[in-house]
């Protein structure tokens, strides 16, 4: 048994179903359906990759809402105003949402994507031309446009994940391997960095660990692992108490 075996021998494998993360998208279930994604989340890559979509939902939603309280606030004056008048005014109420939510730009385009789900020329009209969301024809587009768990990676590539629509972050690389980390389930992925191929994931608590998780820490296990400093990376576990000092015991006789 190898190294990373030995150590997800001994973590807590945390249940999908028991991350926050999980819930909220849970919660948002009928919105989803809307869209024609069904499927259930089975896999830690379910989850990731229904995140994506989750944090874009929310933004389309606000933007969506935003737009109908403006022309309800706003019904006497717009026909008084010309499109840049009227532009001008709804890019102010939404300005708050754009700000704070998750958005990356698109290196093809240049548009910044803020529901990674849609193309950038929709984007393009949530954000700057949302007198175009006032036609059927959007309308139509919206809602029949079906939406899988790999759209916005087909759409956008993997480095998606490396945006704010994820929460994992990234703890070690090389010229072979990338590595991420997803605090919800204290675990660390690493992939091929040249076709991100998944090779492993690592988790780093047992079910003795109380401590809080910092990521500098997990920085430093993750570089311990990629540059086989096996004896280094039991010592930080077991000192942070991530790992209990029976299962460090256990371990650590393997490579003495």
């Amino acid at each position: 048994m190898g190294f990373i075996e030995s150590l997800n021998k001994i973590g807590v494998e945390i249940p999908l179903a028991k991350t926050q993360l999980y819930q909220e998208i849970e919660s948002h279930r009928s919105f989803f359906e809307k869209m024609g994604l069904s499927s259930k989340i089975k896999t830690d890559f379910d989850l990731l990759s229904y995140e994506i979509i989750y944090r874009g939902l929310l933004t389309q939603n606000q933007i969506e809402n935003i737009y109908e309280g403006f022309l309800n606030q706003h019904y006497d004056l717009l026909d008084y105003l010309n499109y840049d008048e009227k532009q001008k005014m709804f890019n102010n109420d939404i300005a708050g949402v754009l700000e704070t939510a998750p958005h990356f730009q698109d290196l093809q385009s240049q548009v910044m994507i803020y529901i990674p789900y849609l193309e950038p020329f929709v984007n393009q009209r949530y954000t700057h031309d949302y007198q175009m969301l006032l036609l059927k024809q959007h309308r139509e587009y919206i809602q029949n446009f079906k939406v899988n768990l790999h759209t916005p990676i087909d759409m956008y590539g993997y480095s998606i994940f490396r945006t704010g629509f994820s929460s994992l972050e990234n703890v070690y690389e090389d010229q072979r391997h990338v590595c991420f980390y997803f605090d919800p389930l204290k675990t660390i992925y690493i992939f091929k960095k040249d076709n991100h191929e998944f090779l492993n994931k690592v988790i780093i608590q047992d079910d003795k660990a109380q401590c809080e998780v910092r990521i500098e820490d997990i920085q430093k296990i993750a570089y311990d692992i990629e540059n086989y400093l096996y004896l280094d990376c039991l010592e930080t576990l077991k000192d942070l108490e991530y790992i209990s000092l029976k299962n460090y015991k256990k371990i650590i006789k393997k490579y003495k």
